[in-house]
């Protein structure tokens, strides 16, 4: 199977809990989230206030939660905005393409 597009990635840290990951149309292939000091959710929206299109529980004390799509991946048409409940994570990397 070939290769189907080259694959980038985006990472944040800090405490941030809404904010545009990717503008334009795109491919989720993989996340990797490394939890804050408390447990939480990370939802990954198409585009600001669009559909949660992925849903990720997220760890504390420093644990990673490290995610690999099957198939293509989960296409966003409108970008990546990502968002958080309870303890923000501490670090972010999208993979995509």
């Amino acid at each position: 199977m070939a290769m189907q597009t080259d694959v980038q990635s985006v990472h944040t840290g800090g405490t941030q809990t809404n904010l545009a990951l990717i503008t334009g149309r795109v491919r989720i292939k993989g996340v990797a989230i490394t939890g804050g000091a408390g447990a939480g959710t990370g939802k990954f929206l198409n585009a600001s206030g669009g559909t949660v299109l992925l849903e990720l529980d997220t760890g504390s004390n420093s644990n990673m939660t490290n995610v690999l799509l099957p198939g293509e991946g989960i296409l966003f048409p409108n970008g990546v905005w990502y968002t958080s409940t309870g303890t923000a994570p501490i670090g972010i990397t999208v993979f995509y393409g």
